[in-house]
Formats: C-alpha cells, structure tokens, sequence
C-alpha cells in the first residue's frame, strides 16, 4: 500500500464534539433554575427534554450529580435519614458554568448534528447489503 502523501488532518476527536455529561448537565442545571427538585424529577425531566423515550442510568445520573455537587455547581439536601431521596439546588457557581455551556454547546451540537447526518449517510450505503 502506497504511503499518503496527503493526509487529512483532523479538527477535533469524535468524542470532543458534545459529551453526554455536558448534556446531562445542561438539562440539570437549566431545570433547576426553576427551584429544587429531587433526583427522580430530575431524571423524569431529561427524558422529557430528550423526546420522552431516552434517558439517562440512574447509576450515571447519580454520580453526575454527586459530581456537580463536589464542584459547587449545585447543593444536595435531604431530610432527615432518607438520603436516597436527595433534593437538588443550583448555586451561583452553577449558574456560571450553566453560562458557559450556553456559549459552548450550540456550536457543538451544530457539528454533532453534521457528524452525525453524514455517518447516517455512510450507513445508508451499505443499507442494501444482505444481513442474513
């Protein structure tokens, strides 16, 4: 095989173009700018925000929130011993990030779409081949 004297060099990685936790923590974030809210309402929001039939695991949806409380972005309460049933608040810290994501994520998504559309078309030319 011949050497490529003309190699095609690459903008960003596939996985730099939006990351699922910016998008979890988007949703999260914009939703509680409307006030508390426990991490079920959480979880049922972003299936709504997400078109009603995908969300998120519970196990990944818990550590993305432990995650942004370690940060500050938000602050987790419960009461008294029922920590399985955690409310969540954005502080001002959140609110901040929740700012840059807005200055950052349209132009990702823009290109994800991009990435997106055009692998549906590399897929669609071997659509029909024989799977059987």
């Amino acid at each position: 095989m011949a050497r490529n004297e003309n190699p095609i060099e690459k903008q960003e990685s596939l996985g730099y173009v939006v990351k699922v936790q910016q998008v979890i923590d988007f949703i999260v974030l914009s939703e509680l700018q409307g006030g508390q809210l426990y991490a079920k309402e959480l979880e049922q929001r972003i299936i709504l925000a997400l078109g009603g039939s995908v969300g998120v695991n519970d196990g990944y949806l818990s550590q993305r929130l432990k995650t942004l409380a370690e940060q500050g972005h938000v602050t987790r309460k419960w009461e008294g011993d029922n920590r399985y049933n955690r409310f969540y608040q954005i502080t001002d810290a959140g609110m901040d990030y929740f700012k840059g994501l807005m200055r950052e994520l349209p132009d990702r998504v823009k290109r994800a779409q991009q990435v997106y559309n055009r692998f549906e078309t590399y897929i669609n030319k071997y659509g029909k081949m024989n799977l059987s």
